[in-house]
């Protein structure tokens, strides 16, 4: 297996380096692969409320349990992971000095007693108990570096460093996809702006259509998120990968040589249309290529992972859509070491959280919260 090729290795914001991964023919750790499904309902004791509202999963720093938003109540469930079941119903405040982000959008878990949250134009730290520790500024004009002329909003894949002294955003236009990079240190006030060059593909697979004074966009986008301590910065339409290593101070760009499926989409889609039903005829188009997920640790047997998707289909008769999906395995340093056809299942998961070697996906059973868990077996 060759070790992924560092081509250069300048400061981040001044350059970015680039790492390419070859696989070689006979080395693929997926190719004996399997998995199998489980449905866990989550035991809520006397409990009542919408099984179907958890948003945003968040696990604790060992792995045991589970913080998810349940935003009818504007609360954070604590769930043990061990025995499925519900610890605790953290409650936040609506308004007020302890008031949360309204229309939550982003969560992260950042020690025993704080959560991170924001939505597009707001954020901040909050104690597990529901006191605010901090506000976020999210306006451009706040940090020096970007300034009342930066065109962007920064509300957009929204992560906060481990240390908690910078903030990472993904700046866009309303209901568009990602310019770039945004590094706002948040104890300086300082902010810096870095373009994605191998990730503005994704603007040519994203379809808008206006309704009055707002609109829907759909199709791909790009996301940013924290993962086994590096910050990966990835599109559904390209495989293309940037790595933001904070600790290095280092932004690299990844490439890989997947046999299985293209690199990326391809082809012209209108980047506008005039109706809902030709928005839904766009997307189809755009969802009939590849489409990468999100990457996944997973701890047990060290190595990072994604899936895949294509021709997309609605089949009538199950009256559901259905694809072809594949899996993709990477090392510790994100050589290629794997990839196959998922056979057995017709659609690819996304979201949701892994623990070990299993993939977790939120699910309702009858009037009970549940989550769909696969394991795994490479």
């Amino acid at each position: 297996m060759k070790k992924l090729l560092l081509l250069s290795s300048l400061a981040l914001l001044a350059s970015c380096s680039a790492r390419e991964s070859e696989k070689a023919e006979s080395e693929n750790i997926l190719e004996n692969f399997s998995f199998s499904v489980d449905t866990l309902i989550v035991d809520v004791g006397e409990e009542i409320f919408m099984p179907g509202a958890y948003d945003m999963f968040e696990l604790s720093g060992d792995g045991d349990r589970l913080f998810t938003y349940f935003e009818p109540e504007l609360e954070v469930h604590e769930i043990d992971l061990n025995a499925i079941k519900l610890l605790k119903r953290h409650k936040f405040e609506k308004d007020g000095p302890n008031m949360i982000p309204i229309y939550l959008n982003y969560m992260q878990n950042l020690s025993e007693t704080e959560l991170f949250f924001a939505s597009s134009v707001q954020a901040g730290i909050f104690k597990k108990s529901g006191e605010k520790v901090k506000s976020i500024s999210l306006k451009p004009e706040d940090y020096a570096g970007l300034g009342p002329d930066f065109p962007f909003s920064l509300g957009n894949s929204i992560v906060v460093s481990p240390d908690q002294n910078k903030v990472l955003t993904l700046p866009n236009q309303i209901l568009g996809t990602a310019e770039g990079l945004a590094i706002l240190d948040i104890e300086d006030m300082r902010g810096k702006f870095q373009s994605l060059p191998a990730l503005e593909i994704t603007k040519n697979f994203r379809v808008l259509t206006r309704r009055g004074n707002g609109g829907a966009s759909l199709g791909e986008s790009q996301r940013a998120k924290l993962v086994n301590g590096l910050v990966i910065i990835d599109s559904g339409a390209t495989s293309d990968t940037y790595i933001l290593d904070l600790k290095n101070d280092s932004l690299q760009l990844l490439t890989f040589p997947h046999q299985l499926v293209p690199k990326a989409k391809t082809g012209e889609f209108p980047s506008e249309v005039d109706s809902n039903e030709r928005l839904r005829e766009v997307t189809n188009g755009i969802y009939r290529q590849i489409s990468f997920s999100q990457f996944f640790w997973d701890d047990g047997n060290q190595i990072y992972f994604r899936m895949g998707r294509m021709n997309r289909e609605l089949n009538e008769a199950l009256k559901k859509y259905t694809a072809d999906v594949y899996l993709f395995a990477y090392d510790e340093e994100f050589n290629l070491i794997g990839e196959t056809v998922v056979e057995g299942l017709d659609f690819m998961p996304t979201g949701g959280f892994t623990k070990g070697n299993k993939l977790y996906v939120e699910w309702v059973v009858d009037e009970n919260p549940a989550f769909i868990e696969y394991t795994l077996n490479f």
